[in-house]
């Protein structure tokens, strides 16, 4: 497995929100990890990336245990994550958002440089001296997208990228989301409310409600299931 997390629970202050977490990633694999609001979605990415410590459990990455490695260092091994929100520079251009990320992230074995942005997103290509702040909503969000995954990314977590994009945008950003994982072997778990469209391209769904996982299968068997009752 590229990520696997074993009993992990995590929280805010004295509560816990999450909690017995057990999922596993193959590579190139896409996770759409669904649930009502407050279920402990963002929760379980922002422990993958570190950005919260445990109260339980372990995660690991590639066979490596993530226990002592900071974020900084978890971004290097491949680990990318997109924030619900557009994490992009919104003052400065496409272009200086693009130059800015890659010289800290692409080394000599990088997967994904600067080309492949403008190749996968050719409408940043056009807005290459745009200020990236006055893009619209689905431009801002091609960007973000792109800045995660410039160098070496092996998994990405994938935090609400649908929200505030016309549905024709959300389709489109979707399937480059699935060819990008498809060309460059990528792993990606998909935290999306746009429930129909997360499981049109993802290999597995995995749903938590109340912080703990109730379901973990294919899309078909999460169809014929009666987990919906959960939403």
């Amino acid at each position: 497995m590229l990520l696997q997390l074993t009993g992990v629970a995590a929280g805010y202050g004295p509560k816990t929100v999450i909690s017995d977490i057990a999922l596993a990633v193959e590579p190139g694999q896409i996770v759409a990890l669904l649930g009502h609001n407050g279920a402990g979605k963002t929760t379980t990415l922002r422990g993958i990336m570190g950005l919260l410590p445990l109260r339980a459990g372990a995660i690991a990455f590639d066979g490596k245990a993530l226990d002592r490695v900071g974020v900084a260092d978890r971004v290097a091994m491949g680990l990318r994550l997109l924030p619900e929100g557009r994490g992009i520079f919104p003052d400065l251009t496409v272009a200086e958002n693009v130059e800015v990320v890659a010289a800290r992230n692409i080394g000599p074995e990088a997967t994904f440089g600067i080309a492949d942005v403008y190749k996968l997103f050719p409408v940043l290509d056009e807005r290459r001296a745009t200020r990236a702040g006055s893009m619209s909503g689905g431009q801002q969000q091609m960007l973000a997208m792109s800045l995660a995954m410039l160098g070496t990314p092996r998994c990405l977590l994938l935090d609400e990228p649908s929200i505030g994009l016309a549905p024709n945008l959300v389709e489109r950003m979707f399937q480059q989301v699935q060819q990008v994982c498809r060309s460059h072997g990528m792993a990606a778990v998909l935290v999306e409310q746009n429930v129909a469209a997360a499981m049109r391209i993802a290999d597995r769904v995995v749903i938590m409600n109340n912080g703990q996982i109730v379901f973990d299968g294919s899309p078909d068997e999460a169809r014929a299931s009666n987990v919906w009752h959960y939403f």
